[in-house]
């Protein structure tokens, strides 16, 4: 598995458009932009490394609209290889905080994982994802996690299923959890919060600026 880090940077595609890169490997880039192009598509990219501009071949690998594209590098010169890979190692090398509150994100969806994991991560909060109910419940087994985002539909075991094993346990009982669904009529917030939800928040309506503020507030009070 490739190593991935955060960008969080203003990107150029084609030279004009404007995106926002959230994350870099050394295979491709995935940006959040308000214009998708069709799978295939071939692409100029540029964005910063070590404060100096690289523009760099990729293609449309794949797409989400309104959400982003994931590009990936399509025959890159040796010394463009070379730049990537040292400005990833350069970012994983670092030592981690010790003092960071730890976050798990559940939902089947990686853009909207990887979305909010960008925003999270850049106000200094340490992130795992969990595709789905059951890697949810074995990595609060493994991790030391202070908060779990949860989705409420998944397949095999949703939300509300993850939410009655977490509040039946003794070391997971106290965690928040704070349900961020689509799901968001009063029927859904009432189970959910019946269910021991600590707050819900509807996809619709909450930005990954607002999640992380009402996460952060959470962590605060956890202090």
């Amino acid at each position: 598995k490739q190593k991935r880090v955060m960008l969080r940077q203003v990107i150029t595609i084609n030279g004009s458009i404007k995106a926002v890169g959230l994350d870099l490997s050394s295979g491709g880039l995935y940006v959040h932009t308000g214009r998708n192009f069709p799978l295939g598509s071939s692409l100029s990219v540029t964005f910063n490394l070590f404060g100096n501009p690289i523009n760099v071949p990729a293609r449309v690998q794949h797409a989400k609209e309104s959400i982003g594209m994931g590009l990936e590098f399509i025959d890159l010169p040796p010394f463009q290889e070379l730049l990537i890979d040292n400005y990833i190692n350069s970012m994983t090398e670092r030592p981690a905080v010790a003092t960071k509150k730890k976050v798990m994100i559940v939902d089947d969806n990686a853009a909207v994982r990887r979305m909010n994991q960008g925003r999270l991560v850049a106000d200094g909060i340490s992130v795992v994802e969990a595709a789905g109910g059951f890697e949810a419940l074995t990595l609060l087994a493994k991790e030391s996690i202070q908060l779990v985002i949860l989705d409420l539909n998944m397949e095999q075991l949703d939300g509300y299923n993850v939410l009655s094993a977490m509040r039946r346990k003794p070391e997971w009982n106290k965690i928040p959890v704070l349900v961020f669904s689509a799901k968001s009529s009063p029927d859904d917030i009432d189970r959910a919060l019946n269910a021991g939800a600590t707050e819900f928040l509807s996809k619709m309506t909450t930005s990954p600026a607002k999640l992380s503020a009402r996460v952060k507030l959470h962590l605060s009070s956890k202090s």
